[in-house]
């Protein structure tokens, strides 16, 4: 594990020195897990699985080579069923579909909280369930830096998923992560770099490399036994903490962890649940 925590660190590392922001990068297998549940499609579904996580591959990325990364990503190229061929694409373009900012599953992490509970957040445009859980785990805390919490919540809400719901969730995110078929990063390219030239391919082949670099480490903590899971899981957030600017023990990163998983333990289900029934209704299912 320490040599994982180690290329975990170089790798986010690097996207801090280029100036993106780590926020969005770790809330992978809710990901995963609403797009399956939207879908209801039990076998064959890696690429649909890849499909969800991928859009966030924009965060690692140089951004005097793809300076538009997140808005094609999670608003202006969102839906890239029309450009599939072939069932992984076609699986891969329907979990991409299910991830957006505009009406997806981000939407209501960062927009638009389904349970109307704004008591914390005072920005308007951002007032989503996971901005409210990071803003009242500050608060219970003292720790005020809003991307730190933020992906706190996130993997605290993974890990509520993996551990109550769906044990199987961590293999699925690793298996969909490593087994991921070649021809969904074609469609990117075909889409991206051919038809609307937002980037070239070797920016998006670098970009999704490291992408896949961190979901694989963030995969293998999370699939392992609870409480093991969140024993490593907190061991990242303390060399995550580093990045930020925080001295934070590997003990203190779990005490952390564990306020954002009581924070979130009575009201995550309800909150994916109404977030399933919300895509499907967006997308006529």
């Amino acid at each position: 594990m320490e040599k994982l925590l180690k290329v975990l660190t170089l790798v986010v590392g690097m996207t801090l020195i280029l100036g993106l922001s780590t926020t969005h990068a770790f809330n992978s297998a809710a990901h995963l897990y609403i797009a399956q549940q939207v879908y209801q499609v039990q076998n064959k579904n890696t690429d649909l699985h890849y499909g969800s996580i991928a859009p966030d591959l924009a965060l690692y990325t140089y951004p005097d080579k793809w300076p538009t990364s997140f808005e094609d990503t999670h608003y202006a190229y969102i839906d890239l069923r029309d450009y599939a061929h072939g069932l992984p694409q076609k699986a891969f373009a329907k979990g991409w579909l299910t991830h957006n900012e505009d009406w997806g599953a981000d939407f209501y992490a960062h927009r638009m909280n389904p349970l109307n509970n704004n008591t914390c957040v005072t920005d308007v445009y951002y007032q989503g369930y996971v901005i409210e859980k990071a803003c009242l785990l500050s608060g219970q805390t003292g720790i005020y830096n809003p991307d730190f919490t933020h992906l706190v919540v996130e993997i605290a809400i993974d890990l509520l998923l993996r551990n109550n719901v769906d044990l199987n969730l961590g293999k699925k995110l690793l298996n969909a992560n490593s087994s991921r078929s070649l021809v969904d990063r074609t469609l990117l390219a075909t889409v991206l770099v051919g038809n609307e030239q937002r980037t070239d391919r070797v920016t998006l082949a670098t970009t999704e490399l490291s992408f896949r670099t961190v979901v694989d480490l963030y995969a293998r903590a999370l699939k392992l036994p609870s409480p093991y899971n969140e024993q490593a899981l907190a061991a990242i957030g303390s060399q995550l903490a580093e990045l930020y600017g925080m001295e934070l023990s590997e003990e203190q990163a779990l005490d952390i962890l564990e306020v954002a998983i009581n924070l979130c333990e009575d009201d995550y289900e309800q909150v994916i649940e109404e977030v399933i029934s919300a895509i499907k209704g967006e997308l006529g299912l």
